[in-house]
């Protein structure tokens, strides 16, 4: 393993940690592992030994942002649904439609178990 493989996983135990520590540290989890995330992307092209892996980290940074980018694109319109739907009151509605009136903590995580 070189320096470089060490150094990188280093990196990501570091923004499994900031993500974990969110509330502690006070910085949203989206800020350290796009930043955890840079830093590891550059030092890949700034440490890659001959053209055919820059190529080859180039073409996995490609296959990254485009898989990134689509689950960016799905969240975004997801959230402005349930957004739109809770402003017309709608989830509120389905949840006393579906929930009864009194139920007990052990039987709510069942249900959202399911």
């Amino acid at each position: 393993m070189s320096a470089l493989d060490a150094f990188l996983i280093i990196l990501a135990v570091l923004a499994l940690l900031g993500v974990i520590f969110e509330e502690v540290i006070h910085i949203n989890k989206a800020k350290v592992t796009l930043f955890f995330g840079t830093m590891s992307w550059m030092l890949l092209f700034l440490f890659s030994d001959n053209a055919g892996e820059t190529s080859a980290i180039s073409d996995g940074l490609s296959e990254s942002i485009a898989e990134i980018a689509g689950l960016w694109l799905f969240l975004v319109a997801a959230m402005t649904f349930v957004a739109y739907l809770n402003k017309k009151g709608m989830i509120e509605n389905v949840i006393y439609l579906i929930m009864p009136k009194q139920v007990s903590e052990r039987r709510l995580l069942f249900l959202t178990g399911l």
